[in-house]
């Protein structure tokens, strides 16, 4: 497994999600009165005709991308995390001179910058956002036909992604979200679920992401409430209770992957963090004694894509660049350099090197995502009170 130098974030495995697990998703994806969605491989599913466009030849090629660091096109000197290969059809027929990068956190902030900006012409965020985006007017269709790799993409996930016939989302990698914690540090029978991040006894040693909507995810599963991410006014003061309380207990709440929480746990000063599993092959790469917990109440399980800027002026080139990232030898090698899973259902097991990670990360079993205990995260209607109440625990 290739080490990861600095990712800033989630990645997938091989495989493909079912129609069956694409359905169970859905049903959590979205508020009640969301779109149905359709197949992705409809006609109805593309964006409007292209024909009216200016053509590629009178674009600027300069594309502004809202990106988690670690994700940049392979030949930009931007990219030194490890893909050699995402990007790079791109980079080699246009150059790497005229893209430029907008970085990100967690998925609040993405919402944030996008809202505040709205000129990005692509955008990488999360599958329980895209509704944000689209009822915020931040984002248009992606024509299919412009995409060859778009009929790969699983369906399960592409469903979710689809509203009013159109695809807002190619969907590009998943993963999942736990506690990472030394196994030299941790007595076992301490790392079994959630509340290893509420024990008085690693007090100072732990640390929890700054995301507002996965803190409160990891309170409600603590607490075994039913649906984490739809809670009611009550529920979300039990959450902002727990987390009041964890708090003292916390060292920081780490905003970059690898300028913080990663040095920490390899240094010794972090015992226990909330991570992405990329942490695991990093740390496992420096012989750093780590686990990555698939705790009693499961794990936070995620995807991701792109989406296209509601105003961009580089319509083609926006496509050509997701293309070079959405093909089999791209999402390949992501999976290979960062132990994430792929959308791509042309990715096997087959293509996994790591065959022992791959087995215990599920990495070739999209429909784990939303199988037994995962909880994958869905859109979250009353996002705004979360956030509210994440400052509240901060200030308190």
């Amino acid at each position: 497994m290739t080490a990861i130098n600095d990712l800033n974030r989630r990645q997938f495995l091989g495989g493909a999600l079912g129609v069956a697990a694409g359905a169970t998703a859905l049903a959590a994806c979205g508020s009640p009165d969301a779109p149905a969605p359709v197949p992705s491989g409809s006609a109805s599913a593309s964006a409007a005709p292209t024909a009216s466009r200016i053509p590629i030849s009178a674009e600027s090629g300069k594309l502004s991308i809202l990106e988690w660091a670690g994700y940049e096109a392979a030949g930009t000197k931007a990219q030194t995390a490890g893909l050699t290969e995402a990007g790079s059809a791109y980079t080699k027929e246009f150059g790497p001179d005229g893209l430029a990068y907008t970085y990100i956190e967690n998925d609040e902030q993405a919402l944030q910058k996008a809202t505040s900006s709205a000129d990005f012409d692509i955008m990488h965020p999360c599958g329980e956002n895209v509704k944000d985006y689209v009822d915020r007017g931040l984002t248009q269709p992606w024509d299919l036909d412009l995409i060859p790799s778009a009929k790969y993409l699983a369906p399960g996930l592409m469903e979710q992604t689809t509203y009013n016939g159109a695809v807002y989302m190619l969907p590009w990698d998943w993963g999942y979200g736990s506690l990472t914690y030394r196994t030299d540090k941790i007595a076992a029978a301490d790392a079994t679920g959630w509340e290893l991040a509420w024990n008085e006894k690693y007090a100072g040693h732990i640390s929890l992401w700054s995301g507002a909507q996965t803190n409160f995810e990891i309170a409600a599963m603590k607490l075994g409430l039913p649906k984490p991410d739809d809670l009611t006014d009550a529920e979300i003061e039990m959450c902002k209770a727990e987390l009041i309380k964890q708090k003292p207990l916390n060292k920081f709440y780490w905003d970059s992957e690898y300028g913080q929480m990663q040095p920490g746990i390899q240094s010794g000063t972090l015992w226990v963090a909330y991570s992405w599993q990329d942490t695991l092959v990093t740390m496992k790469a420096a012989k750093v004694p780590v686990a990555f917990m698939d705790p009693s109440q499961g794990r936070i399980a995620w995807f991701c894509g792109f989406m296209l800027g509601a105003n961009t002026a580089n319509y083609y080139h926006a496509h050509a660049y997701v293309e070079s990232f959405l093909n089999k030898a791209a999402c390949a090698q992501m999976t290979n350099a960062y132990a994430y899973g792929t959308a791509n259902t042309q990715v096997t097991a087959a293509d996994v090197t790591d065959k022992a990670l791959a087995e215990s990360l599920q990495i070739s079993d999209l429909g784990a995502l939303t199988s037994g205990k995962n909880h994958l995260q869905s859109y979250t209607a009353n996002l705004d009170k979360i956030t509210k109440a994440w400052q509240e625990v901060k200030a308190s």
